[in-house]
């Protein structure tokens, strides 16, 4: 596993996870978030290690378990759906309320945007118990102020909408791919309005999310929850990641995700399978 499985997590992708905010009546991307995310290449590690000659028994399991089947969206990160008055979200960070606005941020990227929640890696985890975006919405606790359940902090499936089935696969030729002698197999699906309408809170025409997940199983359970791997929205410039910076901070409340009645969210999620020129030198 040391070969192509390994290096390809380190390859120079510019970016492998696109999140398109789609107007249903006219069918324009009003919004987009592009962001690269490390640790969705580890996710072939599985299947390498049975094509390594690693395991022999088993094999369509570990197939079934490392084949990403499934896409959901996430609010993980956010205290509340409040915005500001230019439509911004206020509640980024999950930590004290009371805490600087600079010190809230700095705790959302805490958790490694773009690199946690591998869901082959349990030091990836980011503070989770379980791999995965969180409990999902029909578990989450009341409002103190309302029976309604908040839209915080959870995996955006519930009894009636599992997570949503990839809906396309692509696999690109070395000859397109993004970079040379590679091979880029893409996943989409459209997370539909009628989706996200019931999980949007009394009173808010929208929806902020935070994190996207890509998943082999349908429904959330308690343990490893089927997860692939986990991105977490974050400025897409790694040079932006200060959050002592007003203008910094301006950014990352700009690239959370706002959906609003009759918007649905497109998820374009690559997967880069390895380098042939990295895989010869290793071997």
């Amino acid at each position: 596993m040391q070969g192509i499985f390994q290096t390809a997590k380190s390859l120079g992708m510019q970016h492998n996870v696109c999140l398109r905010i789609i107007d249903e009546p006219t069918g324009k991307i009003v919004a987009q978030h592009v962001g690269h995310n490390a640790a969705t290449n580890t996710l072939i590690t599985g299947v390498g290690q049975f094509l390594l000659g690693g395991s022999t028994t088993g094999a369509g399991e570990l197939l079934q378990q490392w084949i990403p089947q499934y896409i959901s969206l996430g609010t993980m990160g956010l205290r509340s759906q409040e915005e500001d008055e230019y439509g911004l979200p206020t509640g980024i960070g999950d930590e004290d309320p009371t805490a600087s606005e600079e010190y809230q941020m700095t705790q959302y990227l805490r958790k490694t945007p773009g690199f946690g929640s591998d869901g082959s890696d349990d030091s990836e985890m980011n503070d989770r118990k379980y791999a995965g975006l969180g409990p999902v919405f029909a578990n989450r606790l009341p409002d103190s102020a309302s029976s309604d359940k908040p839209t915080i902090e959870c995996e955006l499936i519930s009894d009636t909408f599992p997570r949503s089935a990839i809906a396309m696969r692509q696999a690109l030729s070395t000859r397109n791919s993004e970079l040379p002698r590679t091979i880029d197999v893409v996943f989409s699906t459209l997370i539909s309005t009628g989706a996200l309408a019931q999980f949007r809170e009394p009173g808010k025409p929208y929806l902020f999310v935070s994190e996207v997940g890509l998943w082999s199983r349908p429904t959330w359970t308690e343990g490893s929850n089927g997860l692939l791997a986990g991105y977490r929205i974050a400025p897409p410039d790694k040079e932006n990641w200060d959050m002592s910076i007003a203008e910094n901070r301006q950014i990352l409340k700009r690239q959370i995700l706002k959906v609003g009645i009759n918007q649905a969210v497109q998820v374009i999620w690559k997967i880069q399978v390895g380098s042939i020129d990295e895989f010869e030198e290793a071997n």
